[in-house]
This record gives structure tokens, C-alpha cells and sequence, in this order.
């Protein structure tokens, strides 16, 4: 057993904000903390007080699991695998966010590994943090008021929420008659071989310890580890500890030999296989009925020998559902049967399970991986013995994100929840966001999007435009997975995603200072052959450059002068090259500027132009539209970001992330100051300046001072005041923009919880 401490800087508390959000706090400096939020840093003026909200954009991630809970109408917690944790707000259906704590240092706890709920106490939540297995230990938390606070236990081992294998679940669980005891089963990753099992804990989580008498998991890295823990709760009066529970496990080497399902009959001390279980599939979910059945869904690679796609979610080609009666220890198959009547080999495989708790033989359960004609939800209230298809009398609401087009099904990945207290509500949750339904029961169901206040999406970059003759947008984004957007409000979700072209990311972002209406993107993917598009109406509409000069990947950093007459793009896999054709043609900088160069244009100077070499440090001016340059200076390498002031002439500023903070005022040349108490810094961003200033508001993102989070300075970054609080880190930031319309407003871009507007009068 190992014991971890509650005190100190690993082990903060929680007290909630009035607008009844976590608020991250230390135990041991609590007055501190709080005083921290409200006044400045050493060095630094008062504090302003900002409203934080999401830029409305509708989804966008994947939200593996949601579970609901028997004790209340209405207690939903959602996870998601990059986006951190959620609980329901039955009275507004929104849901609201519970881990915007996770600090940049930390970011790794936005991913929620399993999500577990006292079945007899409506206040506790468990959860099991982390997104990445090779990243930072996980993090157990527990809450004993809906999450309002949590208390953290570092882990042993890593998790990877965002890992292949996510659609499992849930591998945390409660003892439904004994509160105290948990048990969690950790994945199949191979550098935690010693730590890969199952671990319990017999004081709420406070401690945890490895069961010994739990078989090994293969730790060659391949399926999920254990997919599922799930107790028997009839086996025990409450009060006591339950004595039989299961424990399945998904991995490349159970996989032939169906050794995949576990029981163990005294509270989890020793495990034995369970006989009869399906070969050649591997379970997914499970959760056992009043009827006293387990459900399983079961999932198979394409092949056993490839070594690959043993996790999932995608690859996985073939499934069956299947049924355990506790009481006999028989099994039967309840596939729901193809169209030719067969429930084996049906080429796509099923994950997500929701058996109603109350209800006996209704459950519902959900393909996987069957790419056409699209995944579907299956529903039976006779324990499987039939079912119903629920997609082709399925109609779909996406009046709430309607970027997304005409609807015809419920998305890739699907999982399902269904509400205890009404069999006419549930949710499938995918890789895009939540469905919901309120009329489950009836032939012909109606599903919208149920996501509201759920936005995983993972930002790239932004700008904040300023006006022009036909809008005032707030904010453009570009992101991971999903192109972007041109925000016409914050508060709705955009009309359509970018096209023309379209893509699968966005890297850079700019616009014309003093013709807001000209915008130039760069990115990639998304079958698209140009890699960047260019819009003449502010971003409402693109034009796919004609030429994507010698890059043959795209992405890279993109700049265009104030006036428009000039795009300067620095590609990922070729050297930077201009256009003063409106990406009609290209000429090469190849032999001037390096491979991976940062560029930017003047804030005010049309023909001016910059360059920064991350390798070398060197700082590059140009004089005449980028046609030549010169070196003006060397600084320190390693910098991620190249700005410039709006409005200003020659002045330049350069982020070295622990490097420091550079500015300069003569174009690069001459003398760069380093900004004093900038610790560490990811970005910078402008916006509008202050009553009775001159220069633009700088918003940073980083550390100033010893103290990490979101700065803004308002006298040319000689002093910053920290906007944020321990509440509102959202994992840090690698965007960051001010709004030129709007002064104290700021737009935060995250990886995984979408784009936070920042908002304050003073």
C-alpha cells in the first residue's frame, strides 16, 4: 500500500465561486489563494475582475462516458477525453464544468479516465485523471458535494483518457453497499508493467492498494487493460462490503483464448476466469440488470495478428453483444441480428451499454466502427431476446450547432446512458458531443444536440479583427480536428465551419490591419489539395489559394500586411515564401529564411516584414514587401511566437517560452529588452487599449512572477496584473488574443475545452 499526503502543494482543496464553478485552492494557504485571485502579483498594479464564459462553437469532442445517477432525478456527470469532467443541470440542461481548476502545469488532469458515483450518496463523485499514459502520474479525485470541490491523490501509474481504448468503461467503481471501498483497473500500457492491475481502496479513496490476487495484465500495450469493474450489489445488504464483483479485461493475449471476464467472490481479495465466455472478441462494457443478468458488448480487431487496433475505438471490425446470468453462470448471445439474421461476423463492432437499473430486460446498446450505413442504437426491453433499430425512424435536431449540416445518425463512437427516473429520456454521447432524446419509448424518436456547455474543441490559433464596413466579428478560430470558425456571436454557435478550402486543422490565422475584411489561413488535411484559403469579406466566405507554392504539407505560420497586398507564409516542411498575388503565385525564400521561421507583418508599415529562426535565434527585417532581407539581430533560440504591436511601426515582439519575453522598437534592430518578471510565457495577444493609454492591452498567457495563469498588462508589458484565478486555468493556453473593439475583453484558446471569452470594465 502506498499512502499519499493531503497537505501541500500536491494536494489542493476546492471551494466553489458564486457562480457555483470549482475553485482550485490550495489547503495550506487558503486566505492566500483567495487574495491571489482578487489583487496583484509582487510588482504589480490592482486586479481587474473578469467574467469568464465559452465562446459558443456546439461539441466538436469526444465525450466517452456519462453516468447517471439512481439517487437523483436529473444527477447526470459527463467525461470527456481532453475537455475535463461535467454534471447536469437538469433545470437549464446545461452542463457545467467541474475541472477548469487543471492547471497549465497539469493539463494532463483534463482528461477524465472513469467517472464513479456512490450509488447511496447523491453528493460524492469520484474520478481517475489523466489523458495521456506517457505523460504526468494520474490524479484520483473525490468530491463530497457534486464537484463543487475535490480533493486530489496522486497515483502510481499513468492513465490515457485520450488513449486508444477509451470508449471502455467504467473501470472506477463504488461499492453500491459499502461507500468506503473502490476499485479501479488501470490499462494495459507497457512502461507501467509494475503497476498494471487492478487497485482498491477501503477509505474513499484516500489510500490505494495493488490486488495482488488479481491476474496480470499482458503489458505488451495492446487493447484497453481492464475494461470494465462492476459489482453485484444483491450479494450483499447495505452496510456490508459486496462480496461478488467482476472485472474484465481486454487485451491481445485474452483475446484468443476468452480468459477475458473475471469474478471474484470475497470483495475482491482473489479472481478467477469465468468459463464460457465468447473467443474472439473483447468486452467493451458491462452493467448488471435487476434481472440479476450482466450485459456485455463485445468488440474484435480486423486481425489477431497485426498488432494493432486491440484498443479502439477505431478498427474495431466485429462484435456481439452478450448476457451472464449471475445466479446459473450461463451465457447467451443477445446480438442484436444483421439483416440477414445473424449475430456473429457482422463486420463492425458494439461499445456502448446502458441497462435501465430499475426496469427489468430494458437496455439499450450501441454499434461501433460501422461506417455504413452508420453506426446505430439498438433498444430491448426483453433482456435482448428482440430489438429495435432506433436510426431509420430517427430524426435529428442541429438547430443548436447547425455548422454541422443535416444529421442523419448519432455519430461515431456512441455510447448511451438512459435517465432512471424516465425511460423516455437518454443520451448518446460521440465523438462529436451528446445527443439527447426525450421520447425514447415512442416509434419514431427525436433526438437534439445535449451538449450545451460541453466545448472539447482544441484551438490553434486566434484573431480578434477589427471592424469593417459590413461586421464586427468577435473572434476566428482555427483548431485541431475541425477546421475553424468565423464567430458572427459569441454566445451562438457558428452557421458553418470553414471551407473552401476545408481541413482538418488550422495553424495560422491573420488579417489585413487597416482592411479587415481581407483574412488568409493556413492548415491541412480534409481531402483538400490547397493547404490555405483567403476570404475578401471579413471571413464570412473563403477562396482556396490557387497555389501552394513547393509545400507539399502545408500548415506553418501565415502573416499578411496592413494593407493586404502581401501574404507571407512560412509552411511547416518548406522555407517561408511571399505572394503579392493573393496566393495566385509564390516566390521561394529558400537560402534566406530557414525551414520552421516564425513570420509577421508590420502593425502599422505595409512594406515592412519580420522573421525569427527558432533554431538560431536569428531575427530577420525586411523593408520591401519580403522581397529582400537582413539580419537585424540574434537572440535566444528556441522562441515559439513572433508579434507585433497593431498600429505601431517597427514594433516587435518575440516569446521564448522559459526563454523569456523580447521586445524591441526599431524593426528588430538595435537593442531587445527582456520583460522583467515574465517567468515563462506561451503567447501573447493585443487588444483594445485602456482608458486615456495609447499602446494596445497585452494579454499573456504564462507565468509572471511565480504565479501561473492569464496577465494582462496596459502600459507595454512593464507591469501585468493576473486576470485569472485558481478556478479558471482550463489546462493553459497556447492562443490568446485581445479584442481591438473592446477593451479588458480577451479570447482564450484551449486544448480541449474550446475558446473562453474573458470579459471585464476595468
Amino acid at each position: 500500500m502506498f499512502m499519499t499526503s493531503n497537505t501541500g502543494a500536491l494536494a489542493p482543496a476546492v471551494r466553489s465561486s458564486a457562480a457555483g464553478r470549482p475553485v482550485l485552492r490550495r489547503a495550506t494557504a487558503v486566505a492566500a489563494a483567495l487574495l491571489l485571485s482578487l489583487t496583484a502579483l509582487p510588482g504589480q498594479a490592482a486586479g481587474p475582475v473578469y467574467t469568464w464564459t465559452n465562446v459558443k462553437i456546439g461539441g466538436t469532442g469526444y465525450v466517452p462516458g456519462i453516468v447517471a445517477h439512481t439517487g437523483q432525478r436529473g444527477l447526470f456527470y459527463a467525461r470527456t477525453d481532453m475537455g475535463g469532467a461535467y454534471r447536469y443541470d437538469a433545470a437549464t440542461s446545461t452542463w457545467t464544468p467541474l475541472t477548469d481548476w487543471a492547471p497549465a502545469d497539469n493539463a494532463n488532469q483534463l482528461g477524465i479516465d472513469s467517472i464513479a458515483i456512490d450509488p447511496r450518496d447523491t453528493s460524492r463523485l469520484y474520478m481517475m485523471l489523466g489523458s495521456y499514459y506517457w505523460a504526468s502520474k494520474a490524479t484520483f479525485v473525490s468530491s463530497t458535494n457534486q464537484g463543487a470541490s475535490f480533493t486530489q491523490v496522486t497515483m502510481p501509474f499513468t492513465v490515457g483518457a485520450n488513449e486508444g481504448g477509451r470508449q471502455v468503461g467504467e473501470r472506477l467503481q463504488v461499492d453500491p453497499n459499502n461507500g468506503a471501498v473502490l476499485f479501479y483497473g488501470t490499462g494495459n500500457y507497457a512502461a507501467n508493467a509494475t503497476t498494471n492491475g487492478l487497485w482498491t481502496s477501503t477509505n474513499r479513496g484516500a489510500t490505494w492498494s495493488k490486488v495482488a490476487g488479481f491476474p496480470a495484465l499482458s503489458s505488451d500495450g495492446t487493447g484497453a487493460g481492464v475494461a470494465f469493474v462492476v459489482f453485484h450489489a444483491a450479494s450483499a445488504q447495505s452496510g456490508q462490503t459486496t462480496p461478488t464483483l467482476f472485472a474484465a479485461i481486454n487485451t491481445k493475449t485474452s483475446l484468443p483464448t476468452g480468459a477475458v471476464l473475471y469474478k471474484s467472490s470475497d470483495a475482491g481479495r482473489t479472481w478467477s476466469a469465468v468459463t464460457g465466455t465468447p473467443t474472439g472478441v473483447m468486452p467493451q462494457r458491462g452493467q448488471i440488470g435487476p434481472d440479476g443478468n450482466l450485459y456485455i458488448t463485445f468488440a474484435a480487431p480486423a486481425t489477431y495478428s497485426d498488432g494493432t487496433h486491440y484498443d479502439g475505438p477505431n478498427g474495431l471490425t466485429d462484435g456481439q453483444v452478450w448476457k451472464y446470468s449471475v445466479a446459473n453462470g450461463t451465457w447467451t448471445n443477445i446480438t442484436p441480428p444483421n439483416s440477414s439474421g445473424s449475430r456473429t461476423s457482422l463486420g463492425y463492432a458494439f461499445s456502448g451499454l446502458s441497462v435501465d437499473p430499475w426496469r427489468w430486460g430494458v437496455l439499450v446498446v450501441n454499434t461501433l466502427d460501422r461506417w455504413w450505413p452508420n453506426d446505430t442504437m439498438y433498444r430491448s426491453t426483453d433482456g435482448g431476446a428482440t430489438w429495435t433499430d432506433l436510426q431509420p425512424n430517427a430524426t435529428f435536431d442541429v438547430s443548436a450547432a447547425p455548422w454541422t449540416g443535416p444529421v442523419t445518425n448519432w455519430g461515431g463512437w456512441p455510447n448511451s446512458v438512459l435517465d432512471p427516473y424516465d425511460w423516455d429520456h437518454a443520451f448518446v454521447a460521440w465523438g462529436g458531443g451528446i445527443k439527447e432524446t426525450k421520447n425514447l419509448s415512442a416509434a419514431k424518436t427525436n433526438w437534439a444536440y445535449g451538449h450545451n456547455g460541453i466545448e472539447e474543441t482544441a484551438v490553434n490559433t486566434l484573431i480578434s479583427p477589427t471592424a469593417n464596413v459590413w461586421n464586427a466579428y468577435p473572434v476566428i478560430s482555427g483548431g485541431k480536428d475541425i477546421c475553424g470558425f468565423t464567430h458572427a456571436s459569441a454566445t451562438t454557435s457558428p452557421t458553418t465551419a470553414f471551407t473552401g478550402p476545408s481541413c482538418s486543422e488550422t495553424t495560422g490565422l491573420a488579417y489585413a490591419r487597416n482592411d479587415s475584411r481581407i483574412v488568409v489561413r493556413v492548415g491541412s488535411g480534409g481531402g483538400a489539395s490547397q493547404f490555405g484559403g483567403i476570404s475578401w469579406n471579413g471571413g464570412y466566405s473563403w477562396s482556396p489559394f490557387n497555389s501552394n507554392g513547393s509545400s507539399t504539407k502545408g500548415n506553418g505560420t501565415v502573416t499578411i500586411n496592413v494593407d493586404g497586398s502581401t501574404i507571407l507564409w512560412s509552411a511547416s516542411d518548406v522555407p517561408p515564401a511571399y505572394s503579392s498575388t493573393s496566393a495566385n503565385s509564390w516566390t521561394s525564400l529558400a537560402g534566406t529564411l530557414a525551414t520552421g521561421s516564425l513570420v509577421a507583418a508590420d502593425g502599422n508599415n505595409a512594406s515592412l516584414f519580420y522573421s525569427y529562426d527558432p533554431g538560431t535565434g536569428s531575427f530577420y527585417s525586411s523593408g520591401d514587401k519580403a522581397a529582400s532581407w537582413s539580419k537585424a539581430a540574434t537572440l535566444t533560440t528556441g522562441g515559439r511566437q513572433l508579434a507585433v504591436t497593431p498600429g505601431i511601426q517597427g514594433d516587435v515582439w518575440v516569446v521564448v517560452e522559459w526563454g523569456g519575453l523580447f521586445h524591441n522598437t526599431s524593426s528588430g534592430w538595435g537593442t531587445w529588452t527582456r520583460m522583467a518578471g515574465v517567468d515563462r510565457v506561451r503567447q501573447i495577444g493585443f487588444g483594445k487599449a485602456a482608458p486615456n493609454a495609447s499602446y494596445p492591452a497585452i494579454y499573456l498567457s504564462g507565468k509572471v512572477n511565480g504565479a501561473d495563469g492569464f496577465f494582462r498588462s496596459i502600459d507595454a508589458g512593464t507591469t501585468w496584473v493576473r486576470i485569472s484565478d485558481d478556478a479558471h486555468q482550463w489546462g493553459g493556453s497556447w492562443a490568446i488574443t485581445g479584442d481591438p473593439k473592446t477593451f479588458g475583453t480577451v479570447y482564450i484558446g484551449t486544448n480541449g475545452r474550446g475558446i473562453i471569452q474573458g470579459t471585464s470594465t476595468n
